[in-house]
């Protein structure tokens, strides 16, 4: 019994372990972010997490996006073309989690956006690969 017991035990320590994908600083483009982020793979899921110190500016409809342009090609009138989105954010400030959809595919895009899409204003960027 006390075999079984650890077996267990050890199977799920390995499949808690969370392997960070992806993980940054926001950047600048309209209003600036404060804070980290990461993307971490939790088992099969996608996970972005936003850390303790995120910190933007009060506005409605601000999503996260993941888009397929780079830094220097995304623009307010391009932001959501061929992007995915992630979740609407749901607080201005402090840790969030969100979980990507499960048909994303990581590799096809560029940059993490945080986007206004009711005035189409671009608020700040993330570089997926630094």
């Amino acid at each position: 019994m006390k075999k079984l017991l650890i077996i267990l035990l050890v199977m799920v320590s390995v499949s808690a372990v969370a392997q960070t994908e992806h993980s940054g600083k926001w950047i600048k483009k309209t209003y600036g972010v404060n804070g980290g982020w990461k993307i971490v793979k939790n088992g099969s899921v996608l996970q972005l997490e936003l850390d303790e110190g995120f910190d933007t500016k009060k506005a409605p409809d601000l999503k996260i996006f993941l888009s397929p342009l780079g830094y220097d090609e995304v623009t307010k009138k391009n932001a959501v073309r061929g992007s995915a989105k992630v979740a609407e954010l749901k607080k201005y400030e402090g840790a969030q989690v969100f979980t990507l959809p499960r048909n994303i595919k990581l590799n096809k895009y560029k940059t993490l956006l945080i986007h206004c899409e009711e005035y189409g204003v671009l608020w700040s960027v993330a570089k997926l690969n630094d």
